[in-house]
């Protein structure tokens, strides 16, 4: 075998190997279903019946009884942003799930007066290991809190501007937002009890509000009463749940996976099929073509 020959083929024998790799290493982003790690949400798929979308507009064109959790952070398009308003007005249930992102810029955009406030919410006495994971005993009777007793939150924040009618969660009177980062409360600062959870009536629809994305992932979901209230959220529409996933930030190894499927969705079809046969032909006849040369040189040279 020819040297060229012997690395034209162990090049690719690399790359199918680097791709298969790739292909199957599960993914470690944040807040992503096929994320099996501490940070990801494959768990909550055994409490509700999430079914991830990777754009706004997978979702049905009837979006009545439908419910789409949203964790919001990377910033939206005038188009996705109409594309939420219209999900909301004509019935459907938004979960905005956020601490320091972009729910803010979906809020101005539905015109809701609640925001959220992007300060770390501390309680340096009702919390599970630190301040910054805060307990929360307030729940309001609501067919989404249902029978939780108390949830644990990790580095959330709280939110402002809503009606003591729209909350369904509360900190403790020990909570503060520390505006100043410097992780004791001054006077200056917002005091607990605080809101982290509300829900609104806008139009035909409903959006809930959820002042800390971290209680979805896998490390979380089953802490205290979380679980309860992620099964809360699967009651709303148990049949029609959606979780989009692009708005999460995404990592190299995302985009080479979705290079590898777009990859994959070609070789599928009549064009990629006659390239694959190219190819192997290509390879397969590349020492033919070098003995030829080498013989009509060996010719010439007679």
């Amino acid at each position: 075998m020819g040297l060229r020959r012997f690395v034209a083929i162990l090049t690719i024998a690399v790359i199918i190997i680097l791709a298969v790799v790739v292909w199957f290493f599960p993914s470690n982003e944040d807040f992503r279903v096929e994320n099996p790690f501490w940070n990801g949400t494959e768990d909550i798929t055994s409490l509700i019946p999430a079914s991830p979308i990777e754009s706004l507009s997978e979702l049905p064109s009837s979006v009545e009884g439908v419910t789409l959790i949203l964790i919001p952070y990377l910033e939206f398009t005038p188009a996705e942003l109409e594309a939420v308003d219209n999900f909301v007005r004509q019935g459907g249930t938004l979960v905005l799930a956020d601490d320091y992102g972009y729910g803010n810029q979906v809020l101005e955009h539905l015109g809701l007066e609640a925001r959220f406030s992007g300060q770390a919410l501390l309680d340096p006495l009702f919390s599970y290991k630190n301040k910054r994971l805060p307990r929360i005993h307030h729940l309001a009777s609501d067919s989404v809190t249902g029978d939780a007793g108390s949830l644990v939150l990790n580095h959330a924040t709280g939110l402002v501007n809503v009606e003591d009618g729209d909350v369904l969660a509360r900190s403790s009177s020990f909570s503060f937002l520390d505006i100043n980062d410097n992780g004791v409360w001054d006077e200056e600062e917002p005091a607990g009890p605080l809101p982290v959870i509300s829900q609104h009536s806008l139009s035909d629809g409903r959006i809930i509000l959820i002042a800390d994305p971290s209680i979805l992932i896998n490390s979380m979901e089953t802490m205290e009463s979380n679980p309860d209230l992620i099964e809360g959220i699967g009651v709303i529409t148990p049949s029609r749940l959606y979780l989009d996933q692009s708005h999460l930030p995404p990592s190299e190894l995302h985009y080479t996976k979705n290079l590898l499927a777009c990859l994959q969705g070609f070789l599928v079809t009549p064009r990629g099929t006659v390239g694959i046969v190219i190819l192997v032909l290509a390879i397969t006849l590349i020492p033919v073509w070098y003995k030829k040369g080498g013989e009509n040189d060996h010719g010439t040279e007679q």
